[in-house]
C-alpha cells in the first residue's frame, strides 16, 4: 500500500511539473506575441509619422512657392529685380553671400543649423521664408519643417518649451537638456508617460542621477 502511495504521489508531482512547464511556455508565447505586435505598431507608427513630414513639407514648399511667385510679380511691377538665387538649391549656393546672411539671421536666434539637416530639395528661397517665419513666430520651426529628429535641435520649438512647461509643473523642475538624447518624439514620449504615473521616468530612461 505505501509503494502505491509512493507511485501515486510520484505521478501527481511529475503531472504538477508538466502543467507548469505548459504554463511558463504558454506566458513566455503570449509575451513574445505581444512584444511582436507592440513592434509592429511603433514600426507603422513612425512610418505613417515620416510620410506626415514627408506631406507637411511637400505642401510647405507649394505654399511658400506660390507666396514668392506673388512676390516676384509685386517686385517686377515696382520695377524690382527678381532673386534668381532663390530658385536654386541651397547645396548649389552654399558659399554665396546670401545663404551666409540667412543662416546669420537664424543663429542669431536660434544658434547654429548644420547644413546637413537642410533636405537636399530645399531651395534658397524655401530657407530663406522659412527662417523668416521662425523669426516672425518667435519659435525656431526648422525642425518641424524639416523634419529634425534631434530632441536638442527642438529646444527653440513651441513643442519643447510646451513640454518643458508641462515638466516643471508636475515635478518642479525643468528638463535636465544636459542629460538628454535620443529623438524628440522619444522625450516627448517619456514625459507623458511620466506625468501619467506620477512619477519622473527621465532618469531611469537617459541613465543618469545613478549612484557610483
Amino acid at each position: 500500500m505505501q509503494n502505491k502511495w509512493r507511485t501515486y504521489g510520484g505521478i501527481t508531482l511529475i503531472l504538477i511539473l508538466f502543467a507548469y512547464i505548459i504554463y511558463v511556455q504558454f506566458n513566455y508565447q503570449v509575451h513574445t506575441q505581444q512584444e511582436a505586435q507592440e513592434r509592429q505598431e511603433m514600426e507603422q507608427l513612425l512610418r505613417s509619422k515620416e510620410k506626415q513630414i514627408e506631406f507637411y513639407f511637400k505642401k510647405a514648399n507649394e505654399l511658400i512657392s506660390t507666396n514668392q511667385k506673388l512676390e516676384m510679380k509685386i517686385d517686377s511691377i515696382d520695377g524690382g529685380e527678381i532673386m534668381e538665387l532663390d530658385d536654386q538649391l541651397v547645396s548649389e549656393v552654399i558659399d554665396s553671400r546670401e545663404y551666409k546672411e540667412i543662416m546669420a539671421k537664424y543663429e542669431e536666434h536660434y544658434g547654429i543649423l548644420d547644413k546637413v539637416f537642410i533636405p537636399e530639395n530645399e531651395t534658397l528661397g524655401g530657407l530663406r521664408f522659412k527662417v523668416k517665419e521662425s523669426i516672425a513666430a518667435g519659435y525656431d520651426l526648422l525642425p518641424k519643417y524639416y523634419g529634425i529628429t534631434n530632441a536638442l535641435m527642438w529646444m527653440d520649438t513651441k513643442e519643447f518649451k510646451e513640454l518643458n512647461n508641462i515638466f516643471k509643473e508636475h515635478f518642479g523642475d525643468v528638463i535636465p537638456t544636459e542629460e538628454i538624447y535620443g529623438t524628440f518624439e522619444e522625450l516627448d514620449d517619456i514625459v507623458n508617460k511620466s506625468v501619467k504615473e506620477g512619477k519622473n521616468l527621465l532618469p531611469e530612461y537617459y541613465g543618469y542621477g545613478r549612484n557610483g
